[in-house]
């Protein structure tokens, strides 16, 4: 599976994954605003209360390059509410990684000023007989003396000491997207020595490997081992400890390029001469049998308006186009990469506005570099004038001419065909209105 890129563990960065085969959940809350999470995506009550039942919320919650960035909507969550699980395929050895957006309008300290144990878990794993001590992975956050907040983690449900859960420092902010990321190692020597461990991130940290230190544990104790992983479970708790805000992307695996890909390293999208000109790379690909290209206007859904082949399995970068001729109106792009075997991620969404100008002069970075023999180059134009785009050698005399003329303001891509010249570096420069801007490119044949 292509990885990708652009990404808590609960989750983790654009397109999905190594291997989609190993993702367990990929949910992004994709269900109509205002509706009720119970009945959709296998969710269903934890035991039987009804007060603040869950509602899916308005649009999604966004982290550059991660994943679960942006597509669909969020679920709100507040204290003293209805909780909610999920199945997953059960996991009994290896490693579980649980990735999670999270924004926190409010917290508690739920206890004696910064106690050991204070606020509350909002995020817990759970073996497939549902009890009061068959928790595991439990996610909390607190409020902290110097006004913060911290995200701590426990091995169980415990509470008690010295079992109650680990705090990292108290750093991080409300109203601000982090992604976590929980981890839970079976290990198999006793049936006590299982380990779990928190990873925070602050945007634009995505990693694309795992941290060698995470920013809570691992953690172990005494207390019995998860017979098995195979239960989600959402909580909101009590009015005196638990938060209330924002969660989105959950994606839960056994492997950490699952929940954060990054394979997708760039994606952009330039309204050029009427057409919307979407550009992508890949760093890597795994059985990546290609994109479906898909567009959505404001008042509509996400619909497939192309497809772009992929490499297959390749460790080389690859570079990709699609162009949405004769926009017309504000479009929002995603992609949607396709595995062979037809499990797929989306991509972070891109957007185009039909009456968009440029605000400044500016040459871009031709597309491929290096390239053979074609490449396209683009280019700005805050005003109208006369414009010259020509390459130069080394040396630089002037080997070729790709435009002089008038032109009117806007984005503009030009295709560059080298097939006559030989290979090595060379110089493009465009000008126009008594400015230029110069940039290096490379034919390799």
């Amino acid at each position: 599976m292509m990885k990708n890129y652009f990404f808590v563990v609960f989750v983790l960065l654009v397109f999905g994954v190594s291997s989609n085969a190993q993702l367990l959940l990929n949910e992004n809350f994709d269900y109509a605003a205002g509706s009720a999470l119970l009945g959709q995506g296998g969710w269903t009550i934890t035991g039987t209360s009804t007060t603040n039942p869950f509602t899916v919320g308005n649009s999604g919650l966004t982290y550059p390059a991660y994943l679960g960035s942006g597509i669909g909507n969020a679920l709100p969550i507040a204290n003293t509410g209805q909780d909610a699980y999920v199945n997953i395929t059960p996991q009994t050895s290896g490693t579980v990684y649980a990735s999670i957006l999270v924004n926190f309008s409010a917290t508690n300290f739920g206890g004696t000023g910064n106690s050991a144990y204070a606020g509350d878990y909002f995020f817990h794993l759970t073996q497939g007989l549902i009890t009061s001590n068959a928790f595991f992975s439990r996610v909390f956050v607190r409020s902290a003396d110097n006004g913060n907040i911290a995200f701590g983690i426990s091995k169980t449900s415990v509470s008690s000491a010295p079992y109650r859960p680990t705090f990292g420092d108290s750093i991080y902010s409300l109203n601000t997207t982090y992604l976590l990321v929980a981890k839970y190692k079976f290990n198999a020597t006793t049936t006590t020595d299982d380990e779990v461990s928190l990873f925070v991130f602050s945007a634009p940290n995505l990693p694309s490997s795992e941290p060698v230190t995470p920013n809570v544990g691992p953690i172990t104790s005494d207390q019995t081992d998860a017979v098995d992983l195979s239960i989600v479970n959402l909580r909101q708790g009590t009015s005196t400890s638990a938060p209330t805000g924002i969660i989105d992307g959950i994606r839960v695996s056994t492997k950490w390029n699952d929940v954060l890909p990054v394979e997708l390293t760039s994606f952009s999208a330039n309204l050029v001469n009427g057409n919307a000109e979407l550009l992508w790379k890949t760093a890597t690909e795994k059985n990546n049998n290609g994109f479906d290209v898909e567009r959505k206007s404001a008042n509509s859904e996400f619909v497939k308006i192309g497809f772009v082949k992929g490499n297959g399995t390749t460790t080389n970068q690859s570079s990709y186009s699609f162009t949405d001729k004769n926009v017309n109106t504000n479009y929002s792009y995603r992609l949607k990469q396709v595995d062979f075997d037809g499990t797929y991620s989306y991509s972070n969404i891109v957007e185009v506005s039909a009456n968009q100008l440029p605000s400044t002069f500016a040459l871009g970075q031709n597309f491929p570099n290096p390239f053979n023999p074609s490449t396209s180059i683009n280019y700005s134009l805050p005003q109208a004038g006369v414009v010259s785009l020509a390459i130069f050698n080394t040396l630089g005399q002037k080997v070729k001419e790709v435009v002089n003329g008038y032109q009117e303001a806007g984005n503009y891509t030009v295709s560059l065909n080298a097939s006559d010249l030989s290979s090595g570096n060379y110089i493009y420069n465009v000008s126009v209105n008594g400015q230029s801007i110069n940039k290096k490119m490379l034919l390799l044949k």
